[in-house]
């Protein structure tokens, strides 16, 4: 759209007449934009799930592990993990659609509006901490569920166990992930999001407020950048 906006009026200004894009084109070309956005931010959000949700799985691979036998754990293992990061995958597509939609929104407003955008979504991980159903949500994160140890069932079952526990998580961790991903992973708010979330999954319990403060800063902190 911005290579458009410039060409069209210097060639108005050279003595040229205007060309309107129909709009079968214009659909195509956002369609095609949304395509590539998708593809190239989910090589990232796969990273990010990894680099920040595989670290909180220690309960649930410890689950597997003890639920078959010994020469079938990396098979069910990997069968879980597969079934964990195809639930973040469906949640990604959805996310990336609107961090591009947002873009597109606010690729003309001022730094202080997107930067007040972005800003809000951790201002809305932090509401997220403080609502009275955040510690039975807390509590689903080590829930566990039978595994059948003969055959397909086994593999069946891992991945089954892993779409759970990925609900779970994403039920659990959506607002911070968005917030992440309309900053388009930087990497220093990736690693503090993961000491936060790794310090309220194992070391806070799970009444506690403070993750909610530490997102309210970072919104903050944000805010104040773009100020």
């Amino acid at each position: 759209g911005s290579c458009f906006s410039k060409v069209i009026p210097a060639l108005q200004a050279d003595g040229h007449q205007a060309y309107e894009i129909p709009a079968a084109a214009k659909e195509q070309i956002i369609s095609s934009g949304m395509a590539a956005t998708i593809s190239n931010g989910l090589g990232h959000w796969i990273i990010m799930v990894v680099a920040m949700m595989f670290p909180m799985l220690n309960e649930a691979i410890r689950h597997i592990a003890f639920s078959v036998k010994k020469k079938d754990r990396n098979g069910g293992i990997f069968a879980f993990l597969t079934g964990y990061t195809i639930m973040w995958i469906l949640a990604g597509a959805v996310f990336l659609v609107l961090s591009r939609f947002l873009d597109m929104i606010t690729g003309h407003q001022s730094r202080l509006v997107s930067g007040s955008i972005k800003a809000s979504f951790f201002l809305l991980a932090a509401i997220l901490c403080w609502l009275p159903s955040r510690p039975v949500r807390m509590m689903k994160c080590g829930i566990t569920m039978p595994i059948r140890i003969y055959g397909w069932l086994l593999y069946w079952d891992s991945l089954s166990y892993g779409l759970k526990m990925g609900f779970v998580c994403l039920n659990m961790c959506w607002g911070a992930m968005v917030a992440l991903t309309l900053v388009h992973h930087n990497v220093v708010l990736m690693y503090i999001a993961t000491i936060v979330l790794i310090y309220e999954r194992y070391l806070l319990p799970h009444t506690s407020k403070l993750p909610g403060y530490a997102w309210g800063t970072i919104a903050l902190t944000l805010f104040g950048i773009e100020m």
